[in-house]
């Protein structure tokens, strides 16, 4: 389940692609905005801070994070399919919200592919399955003793409907064979806070918005769903590791410009994100939080956008998942 493509950091050299070379003139002009789909304190605002403040740096303009939360991402999404295709108005998204909408939904207010223009991804992050520190749950197979004894009673919180947060967990339930009650928030913020007070039972939190939470101790770790340990917490199992195989998801987190803005701007887009992901500090500030940087080009990271959607198409038929 887990698809992960990086390539190396390329400077303006000769030894670098055509693209890396290309003028853009007088981009940016004015402030950049970068929207989000969700509230703040999830990892998708988190991160669009981080590039934020650098290219604040680089560009000589301001970056402005827009969070738009609403209808599982779409509002942000639509803000920016419709938006003046000149690079000062960016989307930043999990790959769950983005692709997974595309079969989750029938209908959407804009084409996930042709309404969008690849720039850059910027992390690839594991879920985190979470708990209140409260809870009498302390392991996964806990979670699902528990589950089979009280079907329907547990509740699972999410990011919104269609994220990754939400069909991780409708894939546990599908392998196992247990029942849980949905619960989505405008955001991952919004949800850990949830699980935090134990409003919700458990939550496939995503590991940077979830990183505050755990080392307050106001929420336990039960199992990373990558495919091995996240660095940032060793003594945390991997799913399978707790006893489920067969789960094993990573999300990408990334920046995408209105259709029609011109090559020349989304190629200097992607050389300045991939400079602002090549300091050490930035680096080591993403690692602290359990994501994994990584420097794409936009044609490369418009294959990886493709072949999510049409992975994530089979997850959604397979799983039976509908908005809530």
């Amino acid at each position: 389940m887990l698809l992960r493509h990086a390539l190396p950091l390329c400077f303006a050299t000769a030894a670098c692609p055509a693209w890396a070379q290309t003028s853009a003139g007088d981009f940016p002009s004015r402030p950049i905005r970068i929207v989000t789909g969700y509230s703040p304190g999830g990892t998708t605002d988190i991160l669009s801070r981080i590039v934020g403040v650098h290219l604040l740096q680089s560009l000589g303009q301001q970056v402005i994070v827009d969070n738009r939360p609403g209808a599982a991402a779409q509002t942000g999404s639509l803000i920016v399919a419709r938006a003046n295709p000149d690079g000062h108005t960016l989307l930043m998204t999990p790959s769950g919200s983005h692709t997974v909408n595309a079969s989750l939904y029938q209908k959407l207010p804009y084409d996930t592919i042709k309404d969008f223009a690849p720039v850059a991804m910027v992390a690839w992050v594991t879920n985190v399955v979470v708990t209140s520190s409260s809870s009498p749950i302390n392991t996964l197979q806990d979670l699902i003793a528990l589950a089979k004894a009280r079907p329907g009673q547990l509740t699972y919180a999410s990011a919104g409907n269609g994220t990754i947060t939400h069909l991780s967990a409708e894939m546990l339930k599908s392998l196992i064979g247990i029942n849980l009650m949905h619960v989505p928030y405008k955001g991952g913020g919004q949800a850990l806070v949830a699980i935090a007070s134990n409003e919700t039972s458990i939550m496939f939190g995503s590991l940077p918005s979830a990183t505050p939470f755990l080392q307050s101790k106001r929420i336990k770790a039960l199992a990373v769903t990558s495919p091995k340990r996240a660095s940032a917490f060793p003594d945390v199992p991997t799913v399978a590791e707790a006893g489920v195989p067969g789960i094993a998801v990573m999300e990408w987190y990334g920046v995408l410009a209105p259709a029609a803005t011109p090559r020349p701007v989304i190629e200097k887009l992607n050389l300045e994100i991939g400079r602002v992901l090549s300091k050490p500090e930035v680096q080591a500030r993403l690692g602290g939080l359990g994501a994994d940087w990584v420097v794409m080009s936009p044609r490369d990271f418009g294959k990886q956008v493709e072949a999510d959607i049409a992975m994530w198409a089979k997850v959604v038929k397979s799983s039976g998942a509908r908005p809530d």
